[in-house]
């Protein structure tokens, strides 16, 4: 396992900016960061894949670093009985330096440090079977994967009524929302959750496969446009996040164009598929993370005092799924 220890260290002030800023503030400059690096790669310039590894996926805003030191944060804050009454540990909007405490940045440091390694051993156990990128079910999503590992240690270390993954369902459903809990109210209708995953996803599939078919593949970061387009939507989704936080009702859309654009890519690619046919199957994707993400939030988020993130949820297990299905 590789470990870097200038990116170890800046994990440390990765997770505790984004507990500063709060969590989904600094996902929302991950979408920025990728979306600039991604621009330059359009353009050939050369140190634009090192930029987006770095800001976008490496130590500054990394998800398993900035996002998810934030939410460890945010549930530490609640666990100490910092936050006012009401709120809870999964509040990852509030800014944190709103609570001058310096142990909740401390906190979010060690736990961007922990998201850090946590990829890095990943990365390594899944290039056991996959070396090189090539495998089947041991190709995945390691950041999304190494996001929900960190909620999944805050959670059993800061959980305040309970430190259970799952629940509590208080005799409901766990598919029920009964009880009155809540991830995204106004997109927790399961036809909500498909028809947003449907609509984003056939409009960033599209995206995707169009960019293949025109970037000039003497672009000296063909290479690397091609390997990463599918990122777009994910990219724009996450800077949408910004009327969310201000308190419009604006869908969660990360994990739908995510999964969208990597199995319209995989198909175009890989597969071979016609581009219409990669495009319609990139909206049913989106759809399947639309819904897995909802049911990921009622099983693991919705009914906890922590955050475990459901589009982190559902990206990590698309992924792997789609992976699968294209290189079998």
């Amino acid at each position: 396992m590789e470990i870097d220890i200038v990116w170890l260290i800046v994990a440390f002030a990765g997770g505790a900016f984004g507990a500063a800023i709060g969590g989904q503030t600094a996902f929302i400059f991950t979408g920025f960061a990728f979306l600039f690096g991604f621009s330059a790669l359009l353009g050939g310039v050369p140190v634009a894949q090192d930029f987006i590894s770095v800001f976008a996926f490496g130590p500054v805003f990394g998800p398993h670093i900035a996002f998810a030191g934030g939410a460890a944060a945010a549930a530490y804050a609640a666990k100490r009985g910092y936050f006012p009454e009401g709120v809870n540990g999964r509040d990852i909007v509030t800014p944190l330096a709103g609570y001058p405490k310096a142990d909740i940045f401390i906190v979010g440091g060690v736990f961007g440090i922990l998201g850090y390694v946590m990829n890095q051993f990943f990365i390594w156990l899944f290039g056991l079977w996959a070396p090189e990128g090539e495998g089947l079910l041991f190709t995945t999503d390691t950041v999304a994967l190494s996001v929900v590992g960190v909620a999944v240690v805050a959670r059993l270390v800061f959980g305040v009524k309970s430190r259970s993954l799952v629940g509590p369902f208080k005799g409901h459903s766990p598919l029920s929302l009964k009880d009155g809990t809540h991830w995204v109210e106004h997109q927790e209708k399961w036809s909500m959750s498909a028809l947003h995953g449907l609509t984003s996803g056939l409009l960033f599939a599209f995206v995707a496969v169009w960019l293949i078919g025109n970037v000039p593949t003497d672009n000296p970061a063909y290479t690397n446009i091609v390997s990463q387009v599918f990122l777009i939507g994910w990219a724009i989704s996450a800077i949408s996040l910004i009327f969310l936080s201000l308190g419009l009702k604006t869908p969660v859309t990360h994990h739908m164009t995510i999964l969208a654009g990597l199995a319209a890519v995989q198909l175009l690619t890989v597969v071979g598929t016609d581009p219409w046919v990669a495009v319609v199957v990139g909206g049913l994707a989106g759809l399947f993370g639309g819904v897995l993400g909802e049911a990921f939030s009622r099983i693991f988020n919705a009914r906890g005092d922590t955050h475990i993130d459901p589009p982190a949820g559902a990206i990590f297990i698309g992924t792997t799924l789609i992976y699968l299905v294209t290189t079998i």
